[in-house]
């Protein structure tokens, strides 16, 4: 017997319902995760904090796909394949570079929020930077030069890692594109016919489907678990956001 389609089904595209409602499952699964009884390390940290930024992207990138507003999404998806370069080019450095890798970015971090500082107080501006805080806080600061490139360019991140992190990369450029004020992204909201008229319309959407994104969240997953293990946590807490993330979709 043929099920008739529900009115949602039938009044939105195909490739969306599937995918967005499974994308969505499972980003809520994994951020349902309980992973305070992971040891507290600098690395360890970076793990957890970056897994949650990426599947709160993921819920966004669902919602707005589902709502046929993916090509709205690219600031969204941009985030999303950052933070997946960043924790496999973590996890592909040997584990005793991890922590100054860390701190190496933390310190790239301070320097900009000082910067900021700087900009806003010289402009007249309030600023509430506390920089001699942020100063008085140590970091181990890596002077491996593969490793401040790293950090300083994501670019230099991929070119350094041991593995193939190009495809992601450039999922990353193509949403770039549609992420900033670029003439290209004018020109896809405001384009003009032959007669000169001014038209209406929006710009691709990268990996239509959320085929790449599923790819990337399960390779992510994985990695984590990897790091996680190697800073002290038992395999099933580890493995635990991995677990969340099938088993959401396993019925």
């Amino acid at each position: 017997m043929k099920l008739q389609p529900t009115l949602a089904q039938a009044m939105a595209p195909p490739e969306y319902p599937t995918s967005a409602d499974y994308t969505l499952r499972a980003a809520n699964a994994v951020l349902a995760v309980d992973l305070s009884g992971v040891p507290v390390t600098r690395v360890s940290q970076f793990a957890v904090g970056w897994l949650r930024a990426a599947f709160e992207q993921s819920r966004v990138i669902a919602m707005l796909t589902a709502s046929e507003l993916g090509h709205a999404a690219a600031p969204n998806r941009r985030a999303f394949w950052e933070l997946v370069i960043r924790m496999l080019w973590l996890e592909d450095m040997p584990q005793a570079d991890r922590a100054k890798a860390a701190d190496t970015m933390l310190d790239y971090d301070r320097t900009n929020e000082t910067k900021t500082d700087k900009y806003m107080r010289d402009n007249g501006l309030p600023s509430d930077i506390d920089v001699a805080e942020m100063e008085a806080f140590f970091l181990d600061v890596s002077e491996d030069k593969l490793i401040k490139d790293g950090v300083n360019t994501l670019t230099h991140a991929v070119k350094g890692a041991g593995r193939n992190l190009w495809m992601v990369y450039r999922l990353w450029r193509a949403d770039s594109t549609w992420s900033h004020a670029t003439g290209f992204l004018a020109g896809h909201y405001a384009p003009t016919n032959d007669d000169d008229t001014m038209g209406s319309g929006k710009p691709p959407q990268i990996d239509l489907d959320l085929e790449a994104h599923k790819t990337a969240a399960i390779v992510l997953t994985a990695t984590v678990a990897d790091i996680l293990k190697a800073e002290g946590a038992t395999d099933e807490l580890a493995a635990a956001p991995m677990a969340a993330y099938f088993g959401a979709n396993s019925v």
